[in-house]
Order: structure tokens, then sequence, then C-alpha cells
């Protein structure tokens, strides 16, 4: 049989392998522990929003573990979110996610440019 090499890691992990990984990567990390019910409705408040499910669910959770940590209820934010309109959303959106990813990876919202109707300009004599 020819043995293949590659720099990519290998597929099964063995159970010490899994162990020393779970322990240097996650050994400061409290896992969050959330109702399935307010995941489920978060989800599908983004979702009917037109958002794609896996975003939807990225949100879902960022949104659920930041009013775990803040001590408030999910459906609260869920609704001040439904009063605003798609463009608001998405700004907040873009701020819930940029709030939680590296700065140099921060997202933007393009502003759309207005010309103004009269020109004032400054003449030098």
């Amino acid at each position: 049989m020819t043995k293949v090499y590659s720099n990519l890691p290998s597929e099964n992990n063995d159970s010490l392998k899994k162990s020393i990984d779970e322990l240097t990567n996650n050994q400061y990390v409290e896992p969050l522990e959330f109702n399935v019910g307010e995941y489920d409705a978060t989800i599908g408040f983004f979702v009917k929003r037109g958002f794609d499910r896996e975003p939807a669910e990225q949100l879902a959770y960022i949104i659920l573990q930041q009013a775990k940590v803040d001590n408030i209820n999910s459906q609260e934010v869920l609704q001040k979110l439904g009063n605003t309109n798609p463009a608001q959303l998405n700004e907040v959106v873009t701020m819930i996610l940029n709030a939680n990813r590296f700065r140099s990876s921060a997202l933007g919202t393009r502003s759309k440019k207005t010309a103004k109707d009269s020109v004032s300009r400054n003449i030098l004599g």
C-alpha cells in the first residue's frame, strides 16, 4: 500500500489526541447551554428576514451567548430588533459580528453617496 504524505491534519484522531486538543483549545471556555426553543426562535427570526440558515445560526449563537452573559432575555432583544427596518437590521448585525471577531477582519456597510443639487465653491482672488 502506498503511503500518502500531506501537510493536512489526519482525519482520524485517536481518543488521546482528541482529549489533548480539547484540553488545550477549550481549557478556559465554559460550555454554554441554551434552550432549544429560544435557539430555534432566534434562527427563525433571522431566516424570516432574508438571512441564510448558516449565518442565522451563527447570529443566534452570538445573541444567545451575549444575552446569557448580560443576564437578559433573548426574546426582548429579538423584539427590539423586530422593530427595525432591513437597513437598520443589517447595520446592527454588522455591529454584532464586528464585536465578536478580530479587528483585522471587520465588516462594513456601503453608504450611498448623494450629490448636492447646488455646488458651492470658494473663489480666491
